[in-house]
């Protein structure tokens, strides 16, 4: 595996790790946004490792996900998962896109669907991230 393909892939994990701390913290906004933010650099990493290309600049999780479909294909419910979880790249961040306060806006439950369903996008990546 190239060097820059382990450096996303492991930053991908670190703000996996991140996204579970916060979430132990309460910061459920930060842990929402830390869990697009890895699977947009999981998604990244596997472009420059299966694809042979440079990655897209955007953060549409389908779209980067879509030339990735051949090498793993993730259920309905995973793929409508990305495209709920995309927006939250900005709402977490930006009181005037949440309409609101950002942690009032993110609740537990959602938070807790987010990370359990980035770590089930992660398991079906795992065959194709091993450094072996």
């Amino acid at each position: 595996m190239r060097e820059e393909v382990r450096w996303w892939i492991e930053d991908a994990e670190r703000s996996l790790m991140k996204a579970m701390k916060n979430f132990e913290l309460e910061f459920y906004e930060d842990s929402v946004f830390l869990c697009q933010q890895s699977l947009e650099k999981l998604f990244k990493g596997l472009t420059i490792h299966l694809l042979k290309r440079r990655p897209d600049k955007i953060h549409k999780l389908l779209s980067l996900y879509k030339p990735l479909e051949k090498h793993v294909e993730l259920s309905e419910e995973l793929k409508n998962f990305l495209a709920q979880i995309t927006p939250y790249y900005y709402v977490t961040r930006y009181p005037d896109v949440a309409m609101g306060l950002p942690f009032e806006v993110v609740t537990k439950s959602f938070a807790q669907d987010c990370l359990d369903k980035t770590k089930e996008v992660f398991r079906c990546f795992q065959k194709v991230t091993s450094r072996r």
